[in-house]
């Protein structure tokens, strides 16, 4: 009598967690993007920020400053202020995880026989996809700032602020790893946000700014995703050339989801 024995392949098994750990994914991006979809009131609250933004520093200071070079001012600050929003709604995504862990939703959802990191990549992929959504809207709007848009630079724009929806939406995370008390993570997320935002040169050139502030801001990884967002929809004003601020956001990515990886699997 002979016995067959049926091996499977390793790459068959591994095809198959990877399935697996796809859709772990795109359930845990499924379940938080309906739960902003049940909050409109948050939708509102970020559309009146961005509003009061717009209203603020491309409508009020354009009359004052005039332009930026050949640049009406309304138009060069417009780029850094969607990547405010982008930045504001991707690191604020870290608290929907430590709300999670806080009321034990994270305990139940590790039960589950998938890879750890599947959660809070879930979340970066929820909070990518809602940026990406605001940011088009805002990217359409941008001809009344004086933004002459075409379909190459309004594609390579939804493509540069997914990017940075992304790697932000991972620090956010990896942050929420790090810092576990829900109410000292938001102390923590505010007390960076406002260096983080304001000096990115998103609302003022950064060309302009004195040496030692400008070598801060060379530190700040937010002062690339603005860099590369003006060149992108203006086609000028930037501080250094496209392929390096996208090389510098690679970078952080990749060294972020290192992180988030080491910590999640704890």
């Amino acid at each position: 009598m002979t016995v067959t024995t049926l091996v499977t392949p390793s790459h068959v098994t591994d095809v198959g967690r990877l399935r697996v750990a796809l859709r772990a994914i795109g359930v845990i991006a499924h379940r938080d993007l309906l739960r902003q979809a049940k909050r409109p009131g948050v939708l509102f609250s970020q559309a009146v920020q961005i509003f009061f933004f717009v209203l603020v520093y491309a409508v009020g200071f354009d009359g004052m400053v005039g332009s930026v070079g050949s640049v009406p001012f309304s138009a060069y600050v417009f780029p850094g202020l969607i990547a405010i929003q982008v930045v504001s709604i991707g690191v604020a995504s870290g608290q929907t995880y430590a709300w999670d862990r806080e009321y034990g939703v994270l305990r139940e959802l590790l039960v589950a026989p998938v890879p750890r990191v599947c959660l809070p990549l879930g979340k970066v992929v929820a909070s990518a996809g809602l940026v990406t959504v605001q940011s088009l809207v805002m990217i359409a709007l941008s001809p009344l700032m004086g933004v002459t848009l075409t379909a190459g630079r309004f594609a390579a724009a939804i493509g540069c602020y997914a990017l940075t929806g992304t790697v932000f939406s991972v620090i956010g995370l990896c942050l929420a790893t790090v810092v576990k008390r829900v109410q000292t993570l938001q102390a923590t997320v505010q007390l960076a946000m406002f260096p983080l935002l304001f000096l990115s040169g998103s609302v003022f050139s950064a060309k302009n700014a004195p040496e030692w502030l400008s070598w801060i801001m060379h530190l700040n990884p937010m002062t690339y995703a603005v860099d590369l967002a003006r060149q992108t929809l203006l086609g000028e004003g930037g501080l250094m050339p496209w392929w390096a601020d996208l090389s510098a956001l690679g970078g952080i990515l990749i060294a972020a989801l290192l992180l988030l990886r080491i910590r999640s699997g704890r």
